[in-house]
């Protein structure tokens, strides 16, 4: 709390930044325990399931990849290495859809929904996809509100610029 002058009083409920040993490295009040975390050492399909399971619909397909299902079906999968974790939803191009067409719609949700990666596969297919990097540590809030937020823009970008090629 400090004084303001003329009798009032400012509460600060919450600093904004600490500072350690005179450095400018910003600290968290409360960081998340390690266990809390996602690292590349603890990251498993099991474990992402497990957080998924708590906030949205899972489900595992023939093959064995965790989908969660909300407006798009989500395939979740991990990189080799395990330093990232990848979102994925697919759509089918009609056939009879230009390639002018189909990159046309491709670049514009490219330009107007930078959270995602948007391209067209050989066979037909507009593909969505987002990574999380887990250098570091990824939440399991920041997970799941990244997977919602990335659930959420599939149909919207289409809707908006790719209607007209999307069976």
């Amino acid at each position: 709390m400090r004084n303001q002058g003329k009798g009032r009083w400012i509460y600060a409920l919450r600093p904004i930044q600490l500072f350690n040993n005179n450095y400018c490295q910003i600290q968290e009040r409360n960081p998340p325990m390690s266990a809390d975390l996602i690292t590349p050492e603890n990251v498993s399909i099991e474990r992402l399931n497990s957080v998924f399971a708590a906030y949205m619909d899972t489900t595992f397909d023939e093959d064995g990849d965790l989908i969660v299902k909300g407006d798009c079906q989500v395939y979740v999968t991990i990189a080799s290495d395990k330093s990232s974790i990848r979102l994925m939803t697919i759509f089918r191009l009609r056939e009879e859809s230009s390639l002018d067409a189909r990159l046309a719609a491709v670049n514009k949700i490219n330009s107007d929904y930078m959270i995602v990666k948007a391209h067209c596969s050989a066979n037909d297919k507009l593909i969505f996809t987002y990574y999380f990097m887990l250098a570091g540590g990824l939440t399991r809030n920041a997970l799941v509100r990244g997977a919602k937020l990335f659930d959420s823009i599939p149909r919207a970008a289409i809707c908006e610029h790719a209607a007209d090629i999307i069976n």
